[in-house]
């Protein structure tokens, strides 16, 4: 799929944007913070953060933006610009459709962080050229992303094995679904 989504998002509380090399220290700090709320559903996440993984992360997200590779956003508070967690449009379920993902900051969960950045990337790939169909995928244990794809009106489509990557996962990934603006 060869996609270009816009550089920035803006929502009422919060600010989705490219993320920068300088964003390095602030991505590194979120995640060394947020890591036991990470650790059960982020394979990349069974590990502290060091300067290494996060540049691994931040470089090709910054280089490659779009076309056949994820459009990964930082989530920035719109009062201040802090920055409270990442997120992504992701190219790799197929013709027509893009996978939506997200993590925050464990200072900020059940602030409606998640679902607002959810909300404008999904309303954001909806219009692009080609994209019909926008997915959530979450393992079935895990209820506050399954929440954030509710509440948004996703309707669960199917629920698929999985790989066991990360150590509360269950190996069943429920896939949410939808074909219109939220």
């Amino acid at each position: 799929m060869d996609f270009h989504p816009p550089d920035e998002l803006r929502g009422a509380s919060v600010i989705l944007r490219r993320y920068r090399l300088t964003d390095a220290a602030a991505v590194k700090d979120a995640i060394a913070v947020s890591l036991e709320s990470l650790k059960p559903w982020m394979p990349w996440a069974q590990s502290a953060p060091t300067d290494v993984s996060v540049m691994s992360f931040l470089e090709p997200s910054v280089r490659l933006w779009g076309g056949d590779a994820p459009a990964n956003y930082a989530i920035t508070l719109a009062d201040c610009g802090r920055y409270v967690g990442g997120c992504g449009l992701m190219p790799r379920i197929g013709p027509g459709a893009l996978e939506v993902g997200y993590w925050v900051h464990a200072a900020y969960h059940r602030r409606g962080v998640a679902t607002e950045s959810a909300r404008l990337l999904t309303n954001a790939a909806l219009v692009l050229p080609g994209v019909q169909r926008v997915e959530i995928h979450c393992d079935e244990r895990n209820i506050p992303s399954a929440s954030v794809a509710r509440t948004l009106g996703f309707r669960l489509d199917r629920v698929v094995q999985d790989v066991l990557d990360a150590p509360y996962k269950t190996g069943r990934s429920m896939i949410w679904i939808t074909e219109q603006p939220v």
